[in-house]
């Protein structure tokens, strides 16, 4: 499939529909899938049927402002970093027909994101987590459920959903005991695949004795099944939305603050920054690509940290030199 000479001349939809069967061959599914359901929930409703050559850096603008209002599925606000996320979409798409000389202009490039909704409050929400105290119930009200072992690994791991169920036996050494992330599962159009990891890299994983129990008693497969850790009854994958209506369907029976189930995630994080662990362990055990992220997402956290970091020097300078008289506060 070739692509107009004249980009311009071109309406969005019949561009995007080109563009994404290029970038079909270029990108893993899972991305794929999520430019293709992004460009159909927010682009292509409002800005489809416009000739690229008549967009203007106002119609994006006025475009992304309504996205940021009432762009949401259920009408409600679009969250800003999904916001962020459209239009890197737009730009990416635009900037390949103008890298090949098919456009004059990436007008995408030029968009200013509204940064501010008067609607709305800007007091950033906090993360939804749950102390020690309350994870700790958690795992003691659903020991008796079949998906046990599965909520336990992502609370002592930090693990992602994909990563989870595309964790496969042979990642898994219980004498050390350890995990190794390398492989994520996804659905593709209805087929389930086991790809890379989000972040391309493998990281191993030690787990603590109580979480190598419970996959100790994780059945194993038989010849004609996935070699996964999690599968379905009949040995097939779970699908990860599947997982996650799972997660919510429990929550009537539970008094604990509802979190959702990539929230484990941050449990993870924060419990482990709550303990004092540095954050260049917390980075690494969670995937992130950097510290920076790492530090920006759980930046409440580190004021706690800042002051236990405070209380040590205080005690490391009042240590008494041998043979000095130090004068007492």
């Amino acid at each position: 499939m070739t692509m107009a000479s004249n980009v311009a001349d071109m309406t969005l939809d019949a561009y995007l529909d080109q563009w994404l069967a290029l970038a079909r061959t270029r990108v893993q599914p899972t991305t794929w899938q999520t430019y293709d359901r992004q460009a159909r929930a927010y682009l292509r409703p409002g800005l489809g049927a416009c000739r690229i050559g008549d967009l203007t850096v106002r119609d994006l603008n006025l475009h992304f402002v309504h996205l940021l209002q009432q762009g949401a599925r259920d009408g409600g606000p679009l969250a800003r970093k999904t916001l962020g996320h459209v239009h890197n979409l737009l730009r990416q798409a635009l900037g390949h027909a103008v890298r090949d000389g098919r456009l004059h202009d990436n007008v995408a490039a030029r968009v200013t994101l509204p940064k501010l909704d008067p609607e709305r409050d800007q007091v950033l929400e906090a993360l939804r987590v749950w102390d020690a105290e309350q994870a700790a119930r958690f795992l003691a009200l659903t020991a008796a459920q079949p998906l046990h072992a599965l909520w336990r690994l992502a609370l002592a791991t930090g693990m992602r959903r994909g990563e989870l169920l595309g964790l496969r036996w042979e990642d898994v050494d219980l004498t050390v005991p350890q995990v190794r992330v390398r492989t994520s599962l996804a659905f593709v159009d209805g087929v389930p695949r086991l790809g890379p990891t989000k972040t391309g890299p493998s990281r191993s994983l030690t787990l603590d004795a109580d979480t190598a129990a419970a996959l100790e008693r994780q059945p194993r497969p038989t010849r004609d099944r996935w070699p996964l850790v999690f599968t379905r009854p009949d040995g097939l994958p779970w699908s990860p939305q599947v997982i996650s209506q799972r997660w919510r369907r429990q929550w009537p029976t539970l008094e604990l603050p509802r979190i959702r189930f990539h929230d484990l995630r941050h449990c993870h994080a924060c419990l482990l920054l709550d303990q004092q662990v540095p954050i260049t362990v917390v980075s690494q055990r969670l995937g992130h690509t950097s510290i920076t992220m790492t530090m920006n997402t759980y930046a409440h956290v580190l004021p706690a940290q800042d002051q236990a970091a405070a209380n040590a020097i205080r005690r490391a300078l009042r240590t008494r030199p041998h043979g000095v008289e130090v004068a007492d506060d």
